[in-house]
């Protein structure tokens, strides 16, 4: 999967992606978790660009997502930051 052409607005991404040779076009949201720390990406549509059908499956979406959104824990995070500001 090739990702390119990807234009931010506020908190939605328009993102071309290259899927076994066809070229979708992917809208998703910008969704903060109910306890502010992090978020992620959800889809709001998508089609393939060439005949404007929606023939992904679940798991290939699943996939995209999964490229497109971050992998952070924010608890452990915090713990590094703050060990961090107390050894300096």
């Amino acid at each position: 999967m090739k990702l390119s052409n990807l234009i931010l607005h506020k908190d939605i991404l328009l993102i071309h992606a290259d899927i076994r040779g066809n070229d979708y076009i992917f809208t998703v949201k910008w969704k903060l978790h109910e306890d502010k720390k992090g978020g992620e990406w959800q889809l709001a549509s998508y089609m393939n660009n060439t005949t404007g059908k929606l023939d992904l499956t679940e798991q290939e979406i699943n996939t995209f997502l999964d490229q497109i959104n971050p992998n952070w824990d924010w608890e452990q995070d915090q713990k590094e930051i703050m060990k961090a500001i107390k050894n300096d």
